[in-house]
């Protein structure tokens, strides 16, 4: 239960977006509505039990508590108990709805609790007291910096971190850029000569749109051979002043798309840049920067990987568009000839796998040569997906979740040929959603026990997660930290700690977790 522990209230820049999305479905939940028809009666308006029947929330679930065990309760019923079975009352998909609705009351992943974050002003922040006991590890959780990205609703959040040889750290803010840590923790002014962001433009700001993003920072990551070279690439959303039929300075201030590039920094300034890759202008898009992905990865055949999320409903399951998409390309920036699409009529060449909706984390793991994404689904369909070249992953005509007005996902399908059996489904799925973020595969030296492992975090939930994965398949799942704060971004150092970067209202911050000393 997440009824304990620390206690953390953020907020996330997607919020316009997902009030878009969210309340208006909410309002009239067919689930909510189910639940109040068939099931109050006995177990309570708030699933806290009645005199005919027990408490959903707060106590264990004779028959479990997964979405398949709840849903074969209501299903089945329990006669000795004075439960009718419901299976012939209700198809499939309602009691599935139900299902998911208890389960997220149960773990406070309801969509009253995503809601809920977004509207509180915020309460303390702490760290944990003491050493963390996990399976195999001790770790303890320092702080290294705070105060990044302001605090409050309206103030720009950090998104991404990459440590440097030297200890420094990277951090991105969506707006208005990137800023340096020192190893000691100091926070440098701004880099300056960074792509801009919508915070440059005072329109936004003026029409209270800055939160949802026309124009952020995402994802930083150091070339492999950083020490050498001193690459870093840049994912962000380029504000575009006239992409295909669309001018965003007249028609629209909010059109962006999705580009890669990569420079250095020299004295606190960014240059030599080079675009690498962007998306074609007639995809640019008014959705906003908050599902758009943006993430980065390399392996050691000197490919680049990068995520570009859904700019739309339509297209993504269109090889002609860039958006739903990963994408693979050398370092500079030239098409693999092996990529999957290369050669096929209307397709992009660039792309490496399609069909997903809001990607969130990217890895490479050089040992197994497997890429992994994580991704936010709909209502109880959190992503995690291991990457095989030309594979369809899905969306939007299938996904493990519900929409969140508690309908199955089928966007478009009546109209399309594809069959769940065409698509690759999710290594992992998490009902309750957890609103997974981004994750690493573990090299480092100082936790061995998880060398191999992929950590994971999440921003609902608040959680970090390591999966154990055994030849491409998920093995075993640990809990290392529970109820920490809204984990965005994830990164190592050489000598192998981690490093977390936290959303709050009240400022992000990065904490790092290293090996317990041992007594001597």
């Amino acid at each position: 239960m997440r009824n304990g522990g620390i206690e953390t209230v953020t907020t996330l820049g997607a919020l316009p977006v997902l009030l878009l999305i969210i309340a208006p479905a909410h309002a009239a939940e067919p689930s909510r509505s189910l639940y109040t028809e068939h099931c109050a009666v006995c177990h309570g308006d708030g699933f806290e039990g009645a005199a005919q029947g027990v408490a959903l929330v707060g106590r264990e679930l004779v028959g479990g508590d997964s979405i398949d065990a709840i849903g074969a309760s209501i299903a089945n019923g329990n006669p000795a108990k004075g439960m009718p079975a419901w299976a012939d009352a209700l198809d499939d998909q309602a009691i599935k709805a139900l299902a998911l609705l208890i389960a997220e009351h149960r773990t406070a992943l309801s969509v009253d609790h995503l809601m809920a974050q977004y509207i509180s002003d915020g309460r303390e922040w702490t760290l944990p007291s003491g050493p963390v006991a996990t399976q195999s590890h001790t770790v303890t959780i320092e702080l290294v910096a705070e105060g990044l990205g302001g605090q409050g609703a309206a103030y720009p959040k950090p998104y991404s971190i990459a440590v440097r040889p030297d200890g420094s750290i990277l951090v991105t803010e969506t707006t208005p850029g990137m800023r340096i840590v020192s190893p000691a923790g100091r926070i440098s002014d701004y880099v300056t000569g960074t792509p801009r962001t919508d915070l440059d433009v005072p329109d936004l700001i003026e029409a209270g749109d800055a939160k949802r993003g026309a124009g952020w920072i995402l994802d930083v990551a150091l070339h492999p051979e950083f020490a050498e070279n001193r690459w870093l690439y840049l994912h962000y959303t380029e504000r575009c002043s006239a992409c295909g039929s669309v001018d965003a300075s007249e028609q629209n201030p909010l059109t962006s798309r999705n580009v890669l590039v990569r420079g250095r920094i020299r004295d606190g300034h960014w240059v030599d840049e080079e675009k690498i890759w962007q998306a074609p202008t007639y995809d640019a898009s008014t959705w906003g920067d908050a599902v758009t992905g943006g993430r980065i990865a390399f392996d050691d055949n000197g490919y680049v990987f990068i995520t570009a999320g859904m700019r739309s409903m339509d297209g993504i399951q269109d090889l002609g568009t860039a958006y739903g998409k990963t994408h693979r390309l050398h370092d500079d920036g030239r098409i693999p000839a092996d990529n999957p699409f290369v050669g096929v009529p209307g397709a992009l060449s660039t792309i490496w796998t399609y069909g997903h909706r809001a990607p969130q984390g990217l890895a490479y793991d050089p040992e197994t040569g497997n890429a992994w994404n994580t991704e936010h689904g709909p209502r109880g369909g959190d992503e995690l997906n291991r990457l095989l070249p030309g594979r369809n992953y899905g969306w939007p005509l299938f996904s493990a979740g519900l929409n969140y007005d508690g309908t199955e996902v089928a966007w478009g399908r009546a109209e399309s040929e594809i069959e769940l059996e065409d698509t690759e489904r999710p290594a992992k799925a998490w009902a309750p959603s957890i609103a997974v973020s981004n994750l690493v595969v573990y090299e480092g030296a100082a936790f061995p026990a998880w060398q191999g492992d992929l950590l994971i975090g999440s921003l609902k939930a608040s959680d970090l997660i390591r999966v154990e994965v055994e030849n491409g398949r998920i093995a075993r799942e640990e809990l290392l930290l529970e109820n920490l704060a809204r984990i965005r971004d994830i990164d190592v150092d050489e000598r192998g700690w981690i490093y977390l970067l936290l959303e709050h209202q009240t400022g992000g911050r990065i904490v790092r977790l290293k090996p317990e000393p041992t007594g001597g």
